[in-house]
């Protein structure tokens, strides 16, 4: 069996950049529910389990580490994130080398 790879998730977008210092990150945009498999309308325990964001922004590198992962409950609201997230990895204002990750997680 092959290894897995983030890059086989399905994403609403996907961008490989490089950031000032030269490392390669992928930046994405993922619908969780529209994964293969999922179903077009999701039963309760998923409509609770993703209340506080069905869309994602990630960063991730080559070797498939998550390094950013931050949750959205609209598509437009995603989208406007994706687009400010993927200019500051370009420009260097967010170091995806400093993971960050959902910080509204119970413990």
């Amino acid at each position: 069996m092959p290894p897995w790879s983030m890059d086989d998730w399905q994403y609403v977008e996907r961008q490989a950049v490089t950031d000032p210092k030269g490392r390669q990150w992928s930046v994405a945009l993922m619908d969780v529910l529209g994964q293969a498999g999922d179903p077009d309308r999701p039963g309760a325990t998923l409509e609770l389990e993703y209340a506080s964001g069905r869309y994602f922004t990630l960063i991730y590198s080559g070797g498939n580490t998550l390094q950013w992962e931050r949750g959205y409950s609209s598509l437009p609201e995603a989208i406007r994130a994706y687009e400010r997230l993927l200019a500051a990895v370009i420009d260097g204002r967010v170091d995806p080398a400093q993971p960050v990750f959902r910080q509204d997680l119970e413990d």
